[in-house]
């Protein structure tokens, strides 16, 4: 082996070392917010439309709800008439809604999967989902593993808590975790003990699967 092939083998087995498999994490976690936006948005487009036709049916707030009501074509007494041209672009993008919903179940699944492989204690302790946004804001399960429990509870928060440090208002309690239920279903005076408790749990559950790796 001479030294240039010695080089590609010692930067080859220097990246792979580097790369893990955290990374598969935070690449799915981006996906599944990209999803939501996107999602969500068609859903408005889709709603406004559709209220001309039925505007009742159009505030039904369960999404998947209102798109079968969709495929039922029912017009209501209120609504506008459109065309059947209308119609079938409306139940088009409708279609359309549910293969993206489809689609982003399928990812929540595959990072339920991936985060229980990768840090079982975490996903267990924080959700999936939220343990997939802690890593990712974090940079990596190392990074979320050496930063103090105090610093989990607000990850996520930082544009409130540079607004309390550079003008004096209320500093964040929390930030990512807050959507976990630990946190959201707690009385309002609870919530901040809450979050610490949990931000606690955390910390020492992404501890548990760093080292564990090591």
């Amino acid at each position: 082996m001479n030294l240039r092939e010695l080089n590609i083998k010692l930067t080859k087995e220097s990246l792979r070392k580097e790369i893990s498999r955290d990374i598969l994490i935070i690449q799915t976690i981006h996906s599944i917010d990209e999803l939501i936006k996107i999602i969500n948005t068609l859903v408005a487009n889709l709603r406004e439309r559709y209220g001309y036709y039925a505007p009742r049916a159009s505030r039904t707030e369960d999404v998947e709800k209102f798109l079968e009501l969709i495929n039922k074509k029912i017009k209501e007494d209120i609504g506008m008439d459109l065309t059947q041209k209308d119609l079938d672009s409306i139940i088009e993008l409708s279609a359309e809604i549910k293969n993206l919903i489809q689609l982003k179940k399928s990812k929540e699944k595959y990072i339920e999967e991936l985060t229980k492989e990768i840090c079982s204690n975490l996903s267990q302790v924080a959700t999936p989902l939220i343990a997939s946004r802690l890593i990712d804001h974090a940079g990596s399960l190392k990074h979320l593993a050496e930063i103090p429990s105090s610093t989990i509870q607000v990850l996520g928060a930082e544009k409130a808590l540079f607004r309390h440090l550079k003008t004096g208002s209320k500093a964040p309690k929390f930030g990512i975790i807050f959507s976990h239920p630990n946190i959201s279903k707690a009385l309002q005076e609870q919530k901040g003990k809450a979050a610490r408790k949990l931000a606690s749990e955390i910390s020492k559950a992404v501890k548990i699967d760093f080292f564990r790796q090591k």
